[in-house]
């Protein structure tokens, strides 16, 4: 009987341990620890500073507001009417007049195109006020007009204006005109609060805070020199050219465009960087157009796989050369890999654009380059970039561009690891996909495959590559003997139809 109480007892004693435990893992698992509980005295302290920071922020919104200005542009559009057969018009004339054949010119006429956008007065000597804005709100425009914070309006001129970076300089004459304060656009990082003022949809002075998300956008519209930064500050038709400010109330940036499919803010806006619209600035109020260098050559990005091989961290790879510009004459050839600039490292293509661009039209600048398992340095005298880029092509026939493939010259590390050891030609580094290389007959050439014959003309390097295909027509085609990394040697031609 004892024994039988013994067990009971010692059986409800598990009972009630097993179920603490079972309460107690209950509570871990399903209820967070409770916050802390403020007092009164510390809520009223912590909504104090961010009341303070709320009235810092409309401070400093109130400051530079004055210099953020609203441009008003008017284009007259002209348009020639012609009118349509009329059998009445053509028999008897219009209204007794003498008859009209088909297709008469009717009157000229004309409308007047209205646009809005923003701007910043950075600068002011005497009586005249510079104002920062884009190249699309004020370039190519009859009429602009300026309206201040403080209701002034004034007619405008444009000073100057370069598409491909969307600056524009506009002038006014006034007399207490308010300016903003330029930063430096070099020490901004993504993160930092940023302000964006300008007239939305035209609502005149709007405000918006974001951040800075990301410096050095670029690859966005061709043939421009990008450089962009990156906010979630609002930004919408009507902000172009107003001005992006950091926290220290300093312009850092000119606000150009915005990524949308709707047409309005998805939250990426992208801002010109102050220290490259400063540049131009100062050169359109100088000579009233942009000066830039030339280097003459087409380029691409290095193949990551080509990089690892030839043991490079960075450069640019040369795809093509036009005869008789500098880098011709300097001796830079196709398939070379440029890895300096003016003793500065090539490591990105759009800045590598930018750095050729700004140098000074005249000087002589060393590039430093590999060239198969060389590396050299050469010097090159920079001209001045042609107003018409796309005319300066290569005048060397058949480019290794228009056969949509670009090599270089197999050194013994690649020969090594591809498996052509011993073996002569020219290495296949990329492959356009829809280019004649990508579609040669019976098979496309790839990445990788080494060319050791054009035409019938063995060839080592890329010079002797070059000058044999130069020496082709893709409209007859083009023969060449290509060996596969599997050893494998085949014919195949390259044609392309007018």
């Amino acid at each position: 009987m004892a024994r039988n109480k013994a067990s009971a007892l010692l059986c409800l004693l598990m009972g009630v341990v097993v179920g603490l435990g079972i309460s107690v893992s209950l509570d871990w698992v399903g209820e967070a620890p409770a916050a802390p509980q403020m007092s009164d005295a510390e809520v009223d302290k912590e909504l104090g500073a961010l009341e303070r920071q709320s009235q810092a922020l409309a401070t400093l919104a109130a400051r530079l507001k004055p210099a953020v200005v609203t441009i008003y542009t008017t284009k007259i559009v002209r348009m020639t009417e012609r009118k349509g057969f009329d059998p009445f018009e053509y028999f008897y004339g219009p209204r007794g007049r003498a008859p009209m054949t088909p297709g008469t010119p009717g009157m000229p006429r004309q409308f007047r195109q209205r646009g809005q956008g923003s701007g910043v007065i950075v600068s002011v000597k005497g009586n005249k006020g510079i104002i920062l804005t884009n190249c699309h709100v004020a370039g190519g425009q009859d009429e602009l007009k300026v309206k201040l914070n403080d209701g002034r309006e004034f007619d405008a001129k444009l000073r100057g204006s370069d598409p491909k970076t969307d600056v524009a300089v506009v002038e006014i004459t006034g007399t207490k005109l308010p300016t903003a304060k330029l930063g430096n656009s070099e020490v901004v990082r993504a993160g930092e609060t940023c302000l964006a003022i300008g007239s939305p949809f035209g609502l005149e002075q709007t405000v918006t805070i974001g951040h800075i998300s990301a410096k050095g956008r670029s690859g966005i519209q061709r043939g421009k020199y990008e450089n962009y930064i990156q906010t979630d500050a609002a930004i919408n038709p009507g902000n172009s050219g107003g001005p992006l400010i950091n926290l220290r109330g300093e312009v850092i940036g000119i606000n150009t465009m915005i990524f949308t499919r709707t047409g309005t803010f998805s939250g990426i806006g992208l801002a010109v960087p102050v220290n490259m619209a400063k540049a131009i600035m100062g050169e359109l109020l100088e000579k009233g157009k942009i000066t830039r260098a030339w280097l003459g050559i087409v380029f691409s990005p290095l193949p990551k796989e080509a990089a690892e091989i030839l043991k490079v961290d960075h450069g640019v790879q040369v795809n093509q050369v036009v005869e008789g510009d500098p880098a011709d004459k300097a001796g830079i050839r196709e398939g070379d890999i440029l890895l300096e600039f003016n003793k500065q490292k090539v490591t990105d293509g759009e800045k590598f654009r930018y750095l050729v661009a700004k140098s000074k039209v005249g000087t002589t600048v060393p590039v430093k380059l590999l060239r198969g398992d060389k590396t050299l340095t050469v010097k090159v005298k920079l001209t001045e970039q042609p107003a018409d880029i796309t005319a300066a092509r290569p005048r060397r026939g058949t480019s290794s561009k228009l056969v949509g493939m670009t090599v270089q010259d197999l050194v013994p590390a690649i020969a090594e690891r591809l498996g052509y050891e011993g073996q002569k030609g020219v290495l296949v580094t990329q492959v356009a996909p829809n280019g004649p290389a990508a579609k040669a007959k019976p098979g496309p050439i790839r990445q990788g495959d080494l060319i050791q014959e054009v035409a019938r003309q063995t060839v080592t390097n890329v010079k002797e590559y070059s000058k044999a295909i130069a020496q082709t027509s893709l409209e007859r085609g083009i023969l060449m003997l290509v060996r596969s990394r599997d050893g494998a040697t085949r014919f195949v031609v390259l044609k392309e139809k007018k």
